[in-house]
C-alpha cells in the first residue's frame, strides 16, 4: 500500500503541476508578475528567489501552486501594470485557459503514445447508450467480476475479459450475452474473448449451470458494457491523441448530462454523486490501475489530466471556469465586476468545494473500503 500511495502522490502532483505550470508560463510571457511557484503546499521546506520569482519546495506533497500578483482582485494591485487584474480580458482569459490547455496537452501526448503501442485501439466502459464522434466503435459485453467457485472461475475467465462471441454468435451488449447463456444452460459453450488490458484473443469453453445459487448467475460473473475504439488510417492515427481526447471529453460531458437527467427524474442525487471521486477514490483507482500494468497506469494518468481540465472549464466559482465568467463579463460590458463581489463569489465557491470535498471523501471511503483496506 505504501507504493500505491507514492504513485498516487506522483500522479496527482504531475497533473496539478502541469496545470499550474501552464498558468505560470502564459502569465510570465504576458508580463504579469509571478510571486511564487511552489511544489507541494506550505509550510515551506526550501525556497529561492530567481529573477523576482520565489521557487519553493513545501512539506505537503500534494501537487503545487503558482501565486500570481493581483489574481485575487486586490484594489491596490489593480493600479500596477504588471498585475493580473490590470491586464485586458484577452490576456486574463489566456492565463486562465493555460492551465486547462496544459492538462489537455499532457493527455493528448500520453494518449497518442499509448494508442500507438496498442495498434491505435482501446476499450472504454459504457453505462448508457452513447456513440463516440470519432474513430470506429464496436460494442461488447465485458466481465467485471468473477464469483468464487463459479464455472467462469474454473474455466479460467478473468476480470476485464471482453466477450466477442459465443459459439460464433456475436454480442454487442451484456443483455445479449445473458440471453445466450440462459438459452444454453447445461450445454457446453465456447466463448471468444479478448481482454481490455491485455488485448490478445482466446477461446474458453464452459458449461452454464442449470440451477445456479441465488444471485450467482449461470456462469457466475458480473457483467458490464464496453466499447472498442479503433483509429484506422494514417490521418486518424496521426491525430489519434487529439481525437481520443475529444472523444473522452465529449463522453464526459454527455455522461454528466445523462446522470443529471436521471437524478432529476428519480429525484435522487445518488446517481450523480456516485460518479464523482475525490483523492480517496483516485487512490483506489491508482491501486486498480497498477494491478493492470504500466499501460493501464499511464492511461489512468492521461484520464486524470483530462478530468482536471474538464472540471476547470466548468463555470464553478473559485475554479478557472468560474473566474473566466468574470473575465467574459468584463469583455462584454467593458468594465470589471466589483472586486468585492468577485472575492465573495470565489470565497463562497471555495467553501462549497471544501464542503463537497469532505462529502465525497466520506462517500469514497465507504465505496472503496474493500479495495483500500
Amino acid at each position: 500500500m505504501f507504493l500505491v500511495i507514492i504513485v498516487f502522490l506522483l500522479i496527482f502532483s504531475f497533473v496539478i503541476l502541469a496545470h499550474e505550470f501552464g498558468h505560470f508560463m502564459v502569465a510570465k510571457r504576458s508580463g504579469v508578475r509571478i510571486e511564487e511557484f511552489g511544489i507541494g503546499y506550505p509550510p515551506r521546506i526550501w525556497g529561492k528567489k530567481i529573477r523576482g520569482v520565489t521557487y519553493s519546495v513545501n512539506w505537503i506533497p500534494f501537487g503545487g501552486f503558482v501565486k500570481i500578483y493581483g489574481e485575487n482582485s486586490d484594489e491596490e494591485a489593480l493600479k500596477d501594470s504588471d498585475s493580473f487584474g490590470a491586464k485586458p480580458p484577452r490576456i486574463k482569459a489566456g492565463i486562465l485557459l493555460a492551465g486547462i490547455g496544459a492538462n489537455l496537452l499532457a493527455a493528448i501526448i500520453l494518449f497518442y503514445f499509448l494508442l500507438g503501442f496498442h495498434n491505435f485501439q482501446t476499450f472504454q466502459g459504457q453505462f448508457f447508450d452513447y456513440r463516440f464522434p470519432f474513430g470506429q466503435q464496436t460494442d461488447y459485453p465485458m466481465i467485471s467480476e468473477i464469483l468464487d467457485g463459479s464455472p467462469a472461475q474454473e474455466a479460467g475467465l478473468n476480470e476485464f475479459d471482453v466477450v466477442i462471441a459465443g459459439n460464433g454468435e456475436y454480442f454487442s451488449n451484456s443483455d445479449e450475452l445473458i440471453n445466450f447463456i440462459d438459452q444454453n444452460r447445461g450445454k457446453e459453450i465456447a466463448l471468444r474473448l479478448t481482454n481490455a488490458h491485455h488485448p490478445s484473443e482466446r477461446v474458453v469453453k464452459l458449461v452454464p449451470r442449470v440451477n445456479p445459487p441465488e444471485n450467482s448467475g449461470a456462469i457466475g460473473v458480473m457483467l458490464g458494457d464496453v466499447s472498442r475504439l479503433s483509429y484506422e488510417g494514417i490521418p486518424n492515427q496521426a491525430l489519434s491523441g487529439i481525437l481520443h481526447t475529444l472523444n473522452l471529453s465529449h463522453f464526459t460531458f454527455s455522461a454528466l448530462g445523462y446522470l443529471i437527467k436521471i437524478s432529476i427524474v428519480e429525484r435522487n442525487i445518488q446517481p450523480l454523486s456516485a460518479s464523482f471521486s475525490g483523492p480517496v477514490g483516485i487512490l483506489a483507482f491508482t491501486k486498480l490501475s497498477m494491478a493492470g500494468g504500466a499501460w493501464q497506469l499511464f492511461y489512468f494518468i492521461a484520464a486524470i489530466s483530462l478530468g482536471l481540465a474538464v472540471i476547470n472549464i466548468l463555470p464553478i466559482p473559485a475554479a478557472d471556469g468560474g473566474r473566466l465568467v468574470f473575465v467574459i463579463y468584463e469583455a462584454i460590458f467593458k468594465k470589471r465586476a466589483p472586486a468585492r463581489v468577485e472575492r465573495a463569489v470565489n470565497a463562497f465557491g471555495m467553501f462549497l468545494l471544501l464542503a463537497l470535498f469532505l462529502v465525497i471523501t466520506v462517500k469514497d471511503i465507504i465505496q472503496f473500503k474493500d479495495i483500500l483496506f
